[in-house]
């Protein structure tokens, strides 16, 4: 590796424009970002756009919305990159890019690898599936695979969402690179290969995976709305065939009341308190209906045979109208 090696990062979240703070901080050779363009940006989940902090610091910009494209190549090539950073992209880089960097790419990812590569990790965190760390590595042509540069480990408590685990990835960063980027400067890259012994795979997860069954426990529940919460999509539920998105819940306090699953059993000045398949949660942050429909003895959830008959009678209803034959 030479002394103040050419880097450039590819990035589209917090995390992205993390590391590439740290770079500039640092003083390495930043000479390009590649960012992802908002126009294909809204469904990328806390999304930033790294141009504004670029121009800034007089670093070449290139917006792209499929990073394998041809023409990104030729960019990249254009700035002969010692080294790439890909930190917080959804997207697989693949050859000819993966090779062009002439010492390789360090990629990122908020496990402690080499447990839980793969998609989904803030929420599969917080689903108490995997543990957290700022973890970078040189990327191999595997899932997350590569050796291991720097690591630095945080916890998540019972109370933190995927806002708060997002904020705890960024501070771990922060140590991460300090660590170690010092010593890049110098032209010293040194990792250690993961044990593959050790290796677990996270599924990725879908939006329409925040919906929420209310015969769950109250604690699943809760952790699943922590899970779920911005800058994710959020837990879901439905009044009727309305979506309700919760953003915020509690294990209640209220221990002397029961019902059914899914239904409102308190609605007063102490909030709303839902049954679930043991204990009753309390709704603290909804959007999506006005809060005065949700009364004791509502029902929430989609309720598929219920919904199948309405339908069925509607139909009836239609068959048996006289047809026009003007």
């Amino acid at each position: 590796m030479v002394e103040n090696p050419r880097i450039i990062l590819i990035g589209s979240v917090n995390s992205s424009r993390k590391t590439l703070e740290k770079l500039i901080e640092h003083g390495l050779n930043v000479v390009a970002v590649l960012g992802l363009d908002p126009e294909v940006a809204k469904n990328v989940s806390g999304y930033v756009d790294l141009k504004k902090l670029s121009d800034e610091n007089n670093i070449a910009f290139q917006y792209f919305s499929k990073v394998n494209e041809p023409e990104i190549a030729e960019f990249v090539v254009a700035q002969q990159p010692d080294l790439m950073f890909v930190v917080g992209l959804s997207q697989m880089i693949k050859e000819p890019l993966l090779g062009i960097p002439k010492h390789g790419i360090i990629g990122f990812h908020p496990t402690r690898l080499p447990e839980g590569r793969g998609r989904g990790a803030v929420a599969w965190i917080i689903l108490g599936q995997v543990k957290g760390a700022a973890t970078f590595f040189k990327m191999d042509e595997g899932m997350d695979s590569g050796s291991i540069w720097s690591q630095e480990k945080y916890e998540v408590g019972p109370t933190d969402n995927a806002t708060t685990v997002v904020d705890q990835i960024i501070k771990a960063i922060d140590i991460a690179l300090d660590r170690v980027l010092p010593e890049l400067k110098k032209g010293n890259l040194v990792t250690t290969a993961q044990d593959e012994s050790q290796a677990t795979y996270l599924g990725k997860r879908n939006p329409e995976d925040g919906i929420i069954d209310w015969k769950d426990s109250a604690e699943n529940i809760d952790r699943l709305i922590r899970a779920a919460s911005k800058p994710l999509p959020g837990a879901y539920t439905y009044l009727g065939n309305q979506k309700i998105i919760i953003w915020n819940a509690s294990v209640s306090t209220i221990t002397n009341h029961l019902g059914v699953a899914g239904r409102i059993v308190v609605a007063d000045e102490s909030g709303i308190h839902v049954q679930t398949g043991d204990k009753l949660l309390k709704l603290e942050t909804i959007v999506g209906v006005d809060t005065e429909r949700l009364k004791v003895g509502v029902t929430l959830g989609f309720h598929f045979e219920k919904e199948y008959f309405k339908l069925l009678e509607r139909v009836a209803i239609l068959e048996q109208k006289p047809q026009n034959n003007d």
